[in-house]
């Protein structure tokens, strides 16, 4: 039994420190364990803030079982993790290479392989590139982090006049600006794979075709691709009903079920082509996206972009609708869309809703949460339509009076419910929390 016998009716850490101090006159062969009972008893009193004096000291436990954890057990706490690098998954069935090789980027081969329009947005990104690394190399010669002299081949691309005012402006960085221009370097450099990756085929093949028009390149979609999970937005009669926003099973008759079991059918055996629940794929439309937006005279040439290219669109439209994103994420994407930068993206949304995100967390959540949940709602959108045959498979929700697959991805399961489901669907509860909170 613990000879012990500490007086926890004593809240606060002030009472409990007297207490102690003739309480442990009577003690003069405290064992380890018992003093630490001792620590701790004093650890958790409260301070006049009504805080435990120990909040945030990591007192060990026992057996461990409720230590805090140093790494993120779950993917999806990972990723809200911004030091996290999306860079370092992999798939269950690949094997990580024991060495990465580092990618080096070639200006001359940009200079040679760019489309005519991108050639200037390279020129003026490298001026900027080459500006800032002259920049730091002066500072870190400044503070004795490097010993030799900038490159001769970067010195070259500056007047001995323009050396010198970057050597002057060097002398009055400060440790933190050091650090802010040593991450927007890095940006800049990213941002040069970026725009090689909308020219360069970066994807397997087999996915889009590429036309040649004079030295600039067009990208566009045969019609004999295949286009996973089921066809296009538009394309027919069996489109329009299986992409209807307000599809309802119980309102189908037999020819409707018949032209739609077809296409399950059609689809069910998959081929090559381009999957809407395939990170990669839905990555690879994106960055066709971008070209097709920005670009007026891709939209004016001979070729057929509008048609398989924008009824692409208007399904990636779609299924990001049904994604249900959120505020934070619609807002990233429609800036990633316009071709924003990563750094500026964050700024806007840090200073919009008080957050603290950095660039490379703006990359993960485009990649790792906005194109996943995509990919989702692309793979839900298979399963109604596989599940539309059964109506009882569905149920109406309470406040939208929509149709929805009886799932955990619609509802919140509820075990004192009939159907193991609460009666209204997910998007409905999210916006009620919402309005309860405004």
């Amino acid at each position: 039994m613990n000879r012990l016998k500490l007086d926890f009716t004593l809240q606060t850490a002030e009472e409990r420190n007297e207490f102690l101090k003739t309480y442990l006159v009577q003690f003069n062969d405290l064992n380890e364990h018992e003093l630490e009972t001792i620590a701790n008893y004093l650890l958790w009193g409260k301070t006049s803030t009504g805080e435990a004096l120990g909040a945030g000291i990591d007192i060990k436990t026992r057996n461990g079982t409720w230590d805090k954890k140093e790494k993120s057990e779950s993917l999806e706490a990972l990723l809200e993790n911004p030091g996290f690098n999306d860079a370092s998954l992999v798939r269950l069935n690949e094997v990580p290479p024991s060495k990465i090789p580092r990618q080096v980027f070639s200006r001359s081969e940009a200079r040679k392989n760019a489309p005519p329009f991108l050639q200037k947005t390279f020129e003026n990104l490298w001026a900027q590139i080459d500006q800032l690394d002259l920049l730091l190399n002066y500072y870190d010669l400044k503070v004795g982090k490097r010993i030799n002299a900038p490159r001769e081949k970067l010195l070259k691309k500056f007047t001995e006049e323009e050396q010198e005012q970057l050597k002057e402006k060097a002398a009055h960085l400060n440790q933190y600006q050091y650090l802010k221009k040593r991450h927007e370097l890095v940006e800049l450099r990213r941002e040069q794979y970026i725009l090689k990756d909308s020219y360069s085929e970066t994807i397997a093949a087999a996915q889009s075709h590429y036309y040649q028009e004079g030295s600039l390149e067009i990208i566009t979609f045969d019609f004999d691709v295949e286009v996973y999970p089921l066809g296009l937005v538009g394309q027919d009669k069996t489109s329009r009903l299986i992409f209807d926003k307000n599809f309802n099973p119980r309102a189908l008759n037999e020819e409707q079920l018949r032209l739609i079991s077809d296409r399950f059918w059609e689809k069910h055996e998959q081929k090559k082509g381009i999957d809407f629940r395939k990170l990669e794929d839905v990555y690879q439309i994106f960055l066709n996206y971008f070209e097709l937006k920005d670009q007026q005279e891709i939209r004016e040439s001979n070729y057929d972009v509008y048609g398989n290219s924008n009824q692409l669109l208007d399904t990636l439209k779609f299924y990001m609708d049904m994604a249900d994103l959120t505020d934070i994420q619609r807002e990233i994407l429609d800036l990633k869309v316009k071709k924003v930068r990563n750094q500026d993206i964050a700024k806007y949304v840090n200073g919009k809703y008080g957050k603290g995100y950095t660039a490379n967390y703006i990359s993960t959540i485009f990649r790792q949460k906005i194109i996943v949940r995509i990919n989702e709602a692309a793979q839900l959108h298979w399963d109604v339509i596989e599940n539309c045959f059964y109506p009882e498979n569905f149920k109406k929700c309470t406040s939208c009076g929509r149709e929805l697959l009886l799932d955990s991805r619609n509802f919140v399961r509820k075990s004192r419910s009939k159907d193991g489901f609460n009666s209204k669907c997910k998007r409905c509860e999210k916006k009620e929390r919402q309005n309860r909170k405004k």
